[in-house]
C-alpha cells in the first residue's frame, strides 16, 4: 500500500488519470483543482474542498493536440463533447459526472504562465490570481465572490511563499485596472495582515 498523498482532492478514480492525460496533450490545470495542487505542493492549507467533480484546463489556441485529448478521454473514460465554441470545450464523463472544461486562450502572451508541478501541467499562481481576480471584480454572485475572495488570499499565500510578489505586481500593473479594482485588491491584501 502506498503512503503517497494524492496530488489533489479526488472525487473519482478517474481524476488523476484525466489530469495526467491532459498534461500529455499540453493542457494546463486551472481553477480550484490547480489551487489545491499548488497548496499541497507548497504546504499551504487550502481553505475549501474542490468543486464537485470539476476539472478545468487552459490551453493556447495554437495547441492542436486538444482534439486528440478529447478523443483519448472519450474512448478511455466515456467522455463526450457536451458543448464547444472557439473559446471553450465542455466535456462530461457520463457515468460518474465529471465536468471538464477546456479554456482556449487566444492571448499568446499567457503561455509564459505555463508550468509543471510533480509532472502535472498547471498554470502559475500569478496567472490563476489574475484570472480569478478578473472574475472577482466583475461578478455579482455573492457566493462566487466570497469563494473567490478566499481563493485569492490562498493564492497570495502561495505567491508570497514563492517570492512572486514583484512578478504579480508587474503583471497586474499591465492590466489597466480602475480605482475600484485597485481598492478591492488592497482589501484582499489588508485582510491577510
Amino acid at each position: 500500500m502506498s503512503n503517497t498523498l494524492p496530488l489533489f482532492q479526488q472525487y473519482t478514480p478517474y481524476d488523476t488519470e484525466i489530469v495526467k492525460t491532459a498534461t500529455r496533450y499540453g493542457l494546463y490545470l486551472i481553477g480550484g483543482t490547480a489551487i489545491d495542487l499548488l497548496c499541497r505542493y507548497y504546504s499551504i492549507p487550502f481553505w475549501r474542498n474542490r468543486s464537485d467533480n470539476d476539472l478545468d484546463f487552459w490551453t493556447s489556441f495554437a495547441n492542436k493536440e486538444r482534439d486528440r485529448f478529447v478523443k483519448q478521454v472519450g474512448s478511455k473514460f466515456g467522455i463526450g463533447v457536451e458543448d464547444s465554441s472557439d473559446y471553450m470545450v465542455s466535456l462530461e464523463l457520463k457515468k460518474v459526472k465529471i465536468e471538464t472544461d477546456i479554456l482556449i486562450d487566444y492571448d499568446y502572451a499567457n503561455t509564459k504562465f505555463a508550468s509543471s508541478i510533480n509532472g502535472i501541467c498547471v498554470m502559475t499562481p500569478i496567472y490563476l490570481f489574475s484570472s480569478k481576480f478578473d472574475r472577482y471584480i466583475n461578478t455579482a454572485n455573492i457566493q462566487r465572490k466570497n469563494t473567490d475572495f478566499y481563493d485569492l488570499r490562498t493564492l497570495l499565500s502561495i505567491i508570497e511563499k514563492t517570492n512572486g510578489f514583484d512578478e504579480l505586481e508587474s503583471h497586474l500593473s499591465n492590466r489597466d485596472y480602475d480605482q475600484r479594482a485597485e481598492d478591492m485588491l488592497n482589501d484582499i491584501i489588508a485582510s491577510m495582515l
